[in-house]
């Protein structure tokens, strides 16, 4: 590991120019521009990137900000649409590093903000950038935007859109959804863009829901919650309840899983009804084949930490209770779904029939606590119902 700023988690640090201020000087001169203050920033006195900066908004917010700063200009490309703005993930030889893990840094305590843009000195323009596409540094690889994006911002000062994009690098692609987002800005919304990472990263957004979220900081900060009106208390403070109590945080975090579930069925083509189960004691989905056959499944998160061969694992009993009764029977769903964010910090899901796990050692008619993840899992109901697009394989 690296270190900058007398932060250590930082995987690898690139040499950069002293070119690089134009794009540099952008960024602080936009956190001026929207009342915020700039506390330090490790350019130029150290020449790398990530750059680190500390900033402070007009409310006294103060935020730790890891920048991955890239290029971004609208020059004419032969053979390319007119139309067109690209930028390239480059720093330094690009030959040197492009078949080299890049992995950008991210704080494990989740205090500073990993941002990674795209900076047009000449327009005025900053283009925010996934950090979940972009988590290992496809180094020499372009990207782009269109005129159309570009104006929106220059009408409004801020939007949100996605695109279509071949998959990541690293990474499973088998739920790869074939399109990344960005949020362009004016250089004055900069501290706005990392209020909205720090939630979009927080909760692990997909491409839509980024762009969504994206959406309701139009105007500004989104408008407050519900919630946040009935408890009279932030978002932010009310995540960090949520955080500081392990009971609460584990609800929310299956709350979340669930609702990615749902998301993944309404997409499986071999899933031709799906509906949540909102009751204590019964499985999370009933769901329909094409083929009419019915099924119950239970979510649940796998655990961050993996077994020493590198296998996942995935807990699947009851939050309370004693150890007989947190055990689930055989018969309690037909399947198991464990959400892999943990492990792989996307949104995606391993499905293994419950009759298949194994059994625990005490009673065999109860199921063990502790699953592996193995290469039997599936990755879509359509693969562990054995049917294909179109009918029963």
């Amino acid at each position: 590991m690296a270190e900058l700023a007398s932060r250590t988690y930082i995987p690898h640090r690139y040499a950069i120019a002293k070119s690089r201020s134009a794009i540099v000087n952008v960024v602080l001169r936009g956190i001026a521009d929207g009342g915020g203050r700039v506390l330090s920033c490790s350019f130029p006195e150290e020449m790398v990137a990530p750059i680190y900066i500390g900033a402070e908004d007009l409310g006294g917010s103060r935020y730790g900000l890891l920048v991955y700063p890239f290029t971004t200009t609208r020059r004419q490309i032969q053979n390319r649409p007119r139309a067109e703005n690209r930028f390239q993930i480059r720093y330094g030889d690009p030959s040197k590093n492009r078949h080299l893990p890049n992995p950008i840094g991210r704080d494990p305590a989740g205090v500073d903000i990993t941002l990674v843009v795209a900076v047009d000195a000449e327009r005025d323009l900053i283009v925010g950038l996934d950090p979940h596409v972009y988590t290992d540094l496809p180094m020499g690889i372009s990207g782009y935007y269109r005129d159309q994006h570009a104006e929106g911002v220059h009408a409004t000062g801020w939007s949100g859109w996605a695109k279509q994009k071949e998959p990541p690098r690293s990474g499973s692609t088998e739920t790869w959804e074939g399109f990344e987002s960005m949020v362009g800005m004016r250089p004055s919304r900069f501290l706005d863009f990392a209020r909205f990472e720090a939630i979009a990263t927080g909760l692990g957004l997909d491409s839509g829901l980024r762009v969504k979220l994206a959406e309701t900081f139009i105007s500004g900060e989104p408008s407050r919650h519900d919630l946040e009106a009935l408890f009279g208390l932030e978002a932010a403070t009310i995540l960090d309840i949520v955080e500081a109590n392990f009971r609460l945080g584990v609800a929310v975090r299956g709350g979340v899983a669930e609702h990615h579930l749902g998301r993944v069925l309404g997409a499986d083509p071999a899933v031709a009804w799906h509906e949540a189960i909102d009751k204590d004691g019964q499985p999370d989905f009933q769901i329909r084949l094409t083929d009419g056959r019915e099924f119950t499944i239970e979510c649940k998160n796998a655990l961050r930490e993996t077994y020493a061969s590198g296998v996942p694992k995935v807990e699947v009993q009851k939050t309370r209770g004693k150890a007989d009764v947190r055990k689930y029977p055989f018969s309690a769903f037909d399947v198991t779904a464990a959400c892999m964010y943990s492990v792989t910090g996307r949104w995606e899901f391993r499905f293994r029939w419950t009759r298949d796990l194994i059994p625990w050692k005490h009673d065999s008619s109860r199921i063990e606590a502790i699953q592996p993840i193995s290469d039997e899992w599936s990755s879509t109901i359509g693969e562990l119902v054995g049917t294909v697009a179109g009918g029963v394989a």
